[in-house]
């Protein structure tokens, strides 16, 4: 494989097994932007047009052709996004003291890039993606960690 392309699929190793992401967008700024999908194999899976078709555990953006050419993922097919995925228009972030302690939430217009600051997040709130980017070592702890959206206050 010469390039990556939006809609190719991705294994990454964890611990417990396989994981697998899709690719879904290039952002000029923040780069290649990711959906996790649900659940780690011990095997590799082989079903993947039911697998991208189901439900995106989160988005994340991530540095996938260098990852990709530093082999830590492992390129396995492109597959249609669904019809049913759209990208966000709002993803959110956290703003913490010094000591780690949270402040106050942010929601990030992805269009925009304007941040409009709360104190407690709306229920749809809750189900935003987290605005920045991680690296393959913070991608395989948090997918080690079966992290979700719900675990992140």
């Amino acid at each position: 494989m010469s390039r990556v392309k939006i809609g190719d699929v991705f294994k990454i190793e964890v611990s417990q097994g396989k994981a697998y992401f899709q690719y879904i967008y290039n952002d000029e700024v923040c780069g290649e932007l990711i959906r996790i999908l649900p659940e780690i194999y011990d095997s590799d899976f082989d079903d993947f047009s039911r697998l991208v078709k189901g439900n995106t555990k989160y988005l994340i953006h991530f540095p996938l052709k260098a990852a990709y050419n530093r082999n830590i993922v492992s390129f396995i097919a492109n597959h249609d996004i669904p019809n049913s995925f759209s990208l966000p228009k709002y993803f959110r972030d956290d703003k913490r003291d010094k000591d780690g302690h949270l402040i106050a939430w942010q929601i990030v217009n992805y269009q925009t890039l304007q941040r409009e600051t709360v104190d407690q997040l709306t229920e749809e709130q809750k189900k935003l993606s987290q605005w920045g980017t991680w690296n393959d070592t913070l991608l395989i702890e948090r997918i080690s960690e079966d992290w979700t959206l719900d675990d992140w206050v």
